[in-house]
C-alpha cells in the first residue's frame, strides 16, 4: 500500500470519497442517490466507532451513497445473516468472521472480490497480514480453504496473548521486567521468562514461558484450596484462565485436523481428525535438513502429520522428539483437573471470560488482542495489568490463534458497486485507523500495525508489541477449518464440561467422538 498521511487520506475522503475506477454500475444502482444496508455486530465501543464511520462517509463521499447501519447482538448475528442471505431482502455489506464465512460460500450466499481488488487503488492486499487474507479464500470445488478465490477483505486482526495481572505478581514477590533475550542474558545471565536470583523472582513479559514454568508460575499465583500446590498469599485465587488448547497443541506441531493428500478423491485428499493423535512430533536440530517423501525441512521446522511416519531412525536422530498432540491436550486439560490453576467448568459458566480476569479472580489469562478494549473500560486504575506472549514447550515453536472479520458483499445484492466503495472506505487506511486507535483490533496492514497508532505507548499494554510479533505466525482457530462447525460440536461439549470438570478422561473422549468425528469430517471431503 502506498503510504499515505492520515491528511491526505482525510482529503481524499472529502473530496473524492473512495471510489473504485474502471467498475460500471449495476442496473440497480442510481448515480444521483443509492442507499445500501450494512449489517455488523460488536460491543459498544465497537458499534459507536462504527456508527462515526459511517456517518463520515455519508457526508464525505460524492457518489451520492447513503449507508444505513443496522447492528446486530453478537449472540444472534449469525443465523439473522443466514436467514437474510436466504431471503429477497438482502444486506449489501455484511462483516463475517472467518469461522463463518465458509459455510455461507457454499450456500453461495457471498460474492467474489477478485475482481474489485483487482482495479482497487485503495486497497492493496500485499500490504496486508497474508494468513488473515487467506482465511477469507475459498475454493469451492476442493472445499479447501486458504486457496482460489478471495470473498472478504480483512477488517481487523486479533492475535492472542498472555494477559497478565502486575499487582497480583508484586503481591506474591514477583519483580515484573520487560527485557529482551539478549539484555535479559547481559542483566541476569538467562534467557527464561520466570525464574529466580538472588532470593528474588521475577517475570520477564519479553520471553514466553515453557510449559514448566507457566504451570510454576500459576502455581505461585493460585491460592485455591482445591489445588495440591498453591501460595495462600496470592491475591487471585487461580493463577490463569485458558478456554484454547491451541497453543500447546501446535508449539509441539499437532492439530484437531491434518490434510492428507489422496489422488483418488476429487478434492486432491480430505482432514484426517487428529485431536488425540499419540503419534510424537518431530523438529528438525539446528545444522540440519531433513527430505521425506520429496518435503525438506529445515532447522527448526517440525515435520508434517503427514510425513513423520515416514521418518527412519536416522532421521529421527537429527530432530528432536516433541510431546504428541494427545499430551498436549493432557497438559491443557490438567491445568484445571490435576493442578487447579484454572478453574473448572463450574466457575466459569457462571463468570465471563473477560470478568474472571477483570475481577481479579484468576491473574493471567490467554485471550485476544480483542479483550484490551474491553479492560481499558472495566478494569480502569484498579490494578495494573500487560501481555505477555503465549507459553511456548521448551524444544517446540511459537504458536497461538487469532481471530478476524471480514468486510463481505452478499451475492444477491444489486448495489455491489456502491458496496465496494463503502468496503474501500472501511477496510483503507483511515478507517482503519479510527477502529485501531479504539485498542480492540490490530490494523489489517502490517504497516500501521507497527506504528504508534496501534502500539499506544500512553496507554496500557505497555508491552503491545507482543501483538504484533504474535501477528505473523498465529492462525485461526479450529472454528474456521471447514464450512461447519459440527465436527468441532462432536467432541467440543465434552471436553469444556466433563473432561475439564474430571468428570470423564481424555482416552474416554477419544473413545467416544474418535469415530463419529471423522464421519462428520469425512461427510465434507469424501469418505469410504
Amino acid at each position: 500500500m502506498k503510504k499515505q498521511t492520515l491528511a491526505k487520506i482525510a482529503a481524499f475522503t472529502l473530496c473524492c470519497a473512495v471510489g473504485l475506477s474502471g467498475c460500471g454500475k449495476t442496473n440497480s444502482e442510481s448515480s444521483d442517490n443509492t442507499t445500501i444496508q450494512f449489517y455488523s455486530w460488536g460491543n459498544e465501543t465497537e458499534v459507536e466507532v462504527t456508527r462515526e464511520l459511517v456517518k463520515e462517509f455519508n457526508e464525505t463521499n460524492t457518489d451520492g451513497i447513503t449507508v444505513e447501519f443496522t447492528p446486530i447482538p453478537s449472540g444472534d448475528y449469525e443465523t439473522k445473516v443466514t436467514n437474510a442471505l436466504r431471503g429477497r431482502n438482502v444486506p449489501d455489506v455484511i462483516v463475517a468472521g472467518d469461522g463463518e464465512i465458509k459455510g455461507w460460500i457454499e450456500k453461495g450466499g457471498i460474492s467474489k472480490l477478485d475482481d474489485y481488488v483487482a482495479e482497487s487503488k485503495e486497497l492493496d492486499l500485499d500490504a496486508m497480514w497474508s494468513d488473515a487474507v487467506n482465511r477469507y479464500r475459498y475454493d469451492v470445488s476442493s472445499r479447501k480453504g486458504g486457496t482460489g478465490s478471495l470473498y472478504g477483505i480483512v477488517r481487523d486482526y486479533s492475535p492472542s496473548a498472555l494477559f497478565y495481572n502486575v499487582d497480583a505478581m508484586k503481591a506474591v514477590g514477583i519483580n515484573c521486567i520487560s527485557l529482551s533475550e539478549e539484555e535479559s542474558m547481559a542483566q541476569y545471565g538467562t534467557t527464561e521468562a520466570y525464574f529466580e536470583q538472588g532470593g528474588q523472582l521475577y517475570f520477564n513479559n519479553k520471553i514466553a514461558l515453557n510449559w514448566d514454568s507457566f504451570l510454576a508460575l500459576s502455581q505461585k499465583l493460585t491460592s485455591n484450596t482445591a489445588a495440591p500446590v498453591r501460595n495462600d498469599q496470592s491475591i487471585t485465587k487461580y493463577g490463569l484462565y485458558d478456554i484454547y488448547w491451541f497453543c500447546f497443541g501446535w508449539s509441539v506441531g499437532g492439530d484437531c485436523l491434518e490434510w492428507v493428500e489422496d489422488p483418488s478423491l476429487a478434492t486432491g485428499g480430505k482432514y484426517k481428525f487428529t485431536l488425540f493423535d499419540e503419534t510424537k512430533n518431530y523438529k528438525v536440530t539446528e545444522g540440519n535438513t531433513v527430505t521425506v517423501n520429496d518435503n525438506t525441512y529445515e532447522a527448526g521446522q517440525i515435520v508434517s502429520y503427514s510425513d513423520k511416519a515416514a521418518l527412519t531412525a536416522d532421521q529421527k536422530a537429527l530432530c528432536v522428539e516433541l510431546p504428541s498432540q494427545m499430551e498436549a491436550m493432557q497438559y491443557f486439560v490438567d491445568l484445571s483437573v490435576k493442578h487447579g490453576v484454572s478453574p473448572k467448568p463450574e466457575v466459569s459458566a457462571s463468570n465471563s471470560t473477560y470478568g474472571l480476569f477483570s475481577s481479579q479472580q484468576c491473574a493471567m489469562l490467554i485471550d485476544t488482542r480483542y479483550a484490551v478494549g474491553i479492560f481499558r473500560e472495566t478494569i480502569g486504575d484498579s490494578f495494573d495489568w500487560d501481555v505477555a506472549p503465549l507459553p511456548v514447550y521448551k524444544d517446540g515453536v511459537a504458536a497461538g490463534h487469532s481471530g478476524s472479520l471480514a468486510y463481505c458483499i452478499p451475492e444477491k445484492s444489486t448495489k455491489k458497486d456502491a458496496a465496494w466503495k463503502f468496503i474501500e472506505f472501511m477496510a483503507g487506511e483511515y478507517g482503519q485507523t479510527k477502529y485501531t486507535e479504539k485498542g480492540f483490533i490490530i490494523p489489517n496492514t502490517m504497516e500501521l500495525a507497527n506504528s504508534e497508532v496501534f502500539l499506544q505507548s500512553s496507554q496500557k499494554p505497555a508491552n503491545a508489541q507482543v501483538f504484533v510479533d504474535a501477528a505473523y505466525y498465529h492462525t485461526t482457530g479450529d472454528w474456521g477449518y471447514l464450512p461447519s462447525k459440527a465436527w468441532i460440536n462432536e467432541w467440543s461439549t465434552d471436553l469444556n464440561n466433563d473432561v475439564l470438570m474430571g468428570n470423564m478422561s481424555l482416552t474416554e473422549l477419544r473413545d467416544k467422538t474418535q469415530e463419529s468425528t471423522q464421519v462428520i469430517v469425512d461427510a465434507y471431503y469424501g469418505g469410504e
